[in-house]
């Protein structure tokens, strides 16, 4: 009996054994069909919704990739991805920046062409006028918030040595920093700003109406559009189709909303139909903008970082693919 028992359990072992090196080999065999995508994303707004979608609904895989959406500041998605640890990145503004400081970085796709942020101060703060000698809270330094919040001092003829930028991170952080009172203004982004104004904060002024923008996107190397142009092409499909089903699913999109993605708080309910009649306003149907565009974001940014000689829009921006993708899915 002792040897029957034995023997029972040396086949057990043995069938236990073949069922994890098959499950082992299915597995590798799994995600070999699949190449890594890693997308550097800076913010839980409705920027970078359409990445999260387009990873949760399958499109990544469904192009024949494996996505990692990695959390960081808009200043090291360039450095990452000219290091290789990221192949894109969603901070337009930065990468605008970084290009014509001579980083050798492209956008490839643009979410929209107009700045989804406004300008909120604390309640005391009823006017632009009032920020001479205030601090105002930016994402990083040559961001599209730092440009935002210049471009409204300067239509307001606020000289800019009369206000300190703090440079601190997303809408989510600044918000708390407004909240804390360590700052007297910020630019917020949906939903941030919807919030900040319910709870008495004063919005004072819009950056839509003082300086038209490429606002989130897709960055990534010249050496990826030269090497990778297939990863370049399925990842803008694969966000395409996730802007595509935002726009065609209402019902979805909104359930999206109130879920854990955007920090909408408690009264998620209350803010979702706003946020996402917002959300589809400002997507760009192509995922490209016109050349006059993109030189005056050339002439912003070259400003900024004090660079005279400004580069050709091809060397910043390189929309071809972001058409090609959007011709194919018309």
């Amino acid at each position: 009996m002792t040897k029957i028992i034995r023997s029972a359990v040396s086949l057990l072992v043995f069938l236990a054994s073949i069922a994890t090196t098959f499950k082992s080999a299915t597995a590798a065999e799994r995600s070999a069909k699949f190449a890594p995508v890693r997308i550097a994303y800076v913010s839980r707004s409705i920027l970078d919704m359409p990445f999260i979608i387009a990873r949760d609904r399958g499109f990544f895989r469904e192009e024949g990739l494996e996505p990692e959406l990695i959390f960081m500041k808009a200043i090291q998605t360039v450095q990452a991805m000219l290091a290789g640890g990221v192949d894109f990145g969603t901070a337009t503004g930065t990468g605008i920046s970084a290009a014509v400081n001579g980083a050798d970085v492209r956008v490839i796709f643009a979410l929209s062409d107009k700045p989804s942020f406004d300008m909120v101060a604390l309640p005391s703060i009823t006017s632009v006028q009032q920020l001479r000698g205030k601090k105002i809270g930016t994402s990083a330094v040559g961001s599209l918030t730092e440009i935002l919040a210049r471009q409204i001092l300067i239509a307001n003829k606020i000289p800019l040595e009369t206000v300190t930028f703090l440079p601190l991170g997303t809408s989510d952080i600044t918000y708390i920093a407004l909240k804390a009172g360590t700052i007297d203004a910020t630019m917020l982004q949906i939903p941030q700003n919807f919030l900040a104004v319910d709870e008495g904060f004063r919005k004072i002024a819009s950056g839509a109406d003082v300086y038209r923008a490429v606002q989130g996107g897709l960055t990534t190397t010249k050496a990826m559009i030269n090497e990778r142009p297939d990863l370049v092409i399925k990842t803008i499909r694969a966000t395409q189709r996730a802007l595509r089903l935002i726009r065609n699913d209402k019902r979805f999109a909104i359930e999206f909303i109130k879920g854990p993605y955007l920090d909408l708080g408690k009264d998620r309910d209350k803010y979702a139909d706003r946020v996402y009649d917002a959300a589809v306003h400002y997507y760009l149907a192509s995922g490209a903008v016109d050349e006059k565009l993109q030189r005056e974001m050339i002439a912003t940014a070259a400003q900024r970082v004090k660079i005279t000689n400004l580069p050709p829009p091809e060397r910043v921006f390189d929309l071809s693919f972001a058409q090609k993708v959007a011709d194919t899915l018309r």
